[in-house]
């Protein structure tokens, strides 16, 4: 079983995935740990849907844009290493307007979750909103934030230092390579 420090240094984008169901059971988990976070004056607009069916899961792929840094050809995931399920963040606006916090707070705590549990997922934002709440017959009550693609990962990542460029890499072995400045320069002051 995992620590909490090696959960958030595991925690990092993936973006290729085995083929392996991922168990409901774990999915709804992870979403309560998402419910758990914290919420502005606690109200809780946010939503979930799940995706593991292949069907829908063929239908979202499309609408969902991959490794934004990467050159075209290393972005999207090939077929067979696509993910085996896809978590719909909403947000109720019969409930509230604006939730750019909460949503942060909630899909953290799902992320480290899926870390936890062993999985690896891709927060994405850039997503074909429109043509995703069509597909999924969304009321028009229910915004979509963001998908979460999901899955037992099938490549690694690992942090690198920075070096004066935030742009991100994979090697011919299949490695991500992410730049994170140091602990030393983000910290800018200590009054003790």
């Amino acid at each position: 079983m995992m620590d909490f420090d090696e959960v958030i240094h595991k925690r990092r984008t993936i973006r290729r995935f085995k083929q392996r169901p991922v168990p409901l059971n774990i999915i709804k988990k992870i979403i309560d740990y998402a419910r758990k976070a914290p919420q502005g004056s606690n109200v809780q607009a946010l939503e979930y849907i799940i995706i593991t069916n292949e069907e829908i899961r063929a239908k979202i792929f499309p609408n969902v844009r991959w490794a934004g840094a990467l050159p075209l050809e290393m972005r999207e995931p090939e077929e067979g290493r696509r993910p085996m399920a896809y978590i719909v963040v909403l947000l109720n606006t019969t409930i509230k307007n604006e939730a750019s916090t909460d949503s942060g707070a909630a899909i953290e705590n799902l992320l480290l979750g899926a870390t936890y549990h062993g999985l690896g997922c891709c927060w994405m934002g850039s997503i074909d909103r429109k043509k995703i709440h069509s597909d999924l017959e969304l009321l028009p009550h229910q915004k979509i934030l963001y998908v979460i693609s999901m899955g037992y990962p099938d490549e690694e990542s690992q942090i690198e230092p920075y070096a004066g460029d935030f742009k991100y890499w994979r090697t011919d072995d299949g490695k991500m390579h992410i730049p994170k400045r140091s602990l030393n320069d983000i910290i800018l002051k200590i009054f003790e």
